[in-house]
């Protein structure tokens, strides 16, 4: 990964955002923000309604539905280079699929949104450094 002097490094972003899956995306662009916006913008529609599906489907006990929608987020938050949501997604899929959980699922579902908050806050912010 190449960083110019004015590129923040990955201790800026913690475990919040992955810089090489964001240089990746760039380089998927020539460089440019555009696709990687477009990327942002879908992963800020979808990721909360998805947050409310896993909500909704441990409030009702289906725990193989919660686990798919889990599944979507940890491959989104791959996808966009956010490794705290992926790792919080993972356990709701695991404990999903294995019907028990290292962890309250309530818990690591409030996990999940602080993560998928943080994760905005950091690829906002990364774009913003793009920009300047």
């Amino acid at each position: 990964m190449v960083q110019n002097s004015d590129s923040p490094s990955d201790a800026a972003y913690g475990d919040n955002l992955d810089l090489g899956t964001m240089d990746q995306l760039l380089s998927l662009d020539d460089g440019e923000l555009g696709l990687l916006e477009e990327m942002l913008c879908l992963y800020r529609e979808d990721t909360p309604d998805r947050i409310k599906a896993i909500e909704h489907t441990l409030g009702a006990g289906e725990m193989v539905d919660m686990a798919d929608v889990a599944h979507a987020i940890k491959g989104a938050a791959s996808t966009m280079g956010a490794p705290r949501v992926r790792v919080v997604a993972a356990a709701l899929e695991t404990g999903g699929r294995l019907g028990k959980f290292d962890t309250e699922p309530k818990v690591l579902l409030e996990r999940l949104k602080v993560a998928y908050q943080d994760s905005l806050d950091a690829m906002d912010a990364f774009v913003a450094s793009r920009k300047s």
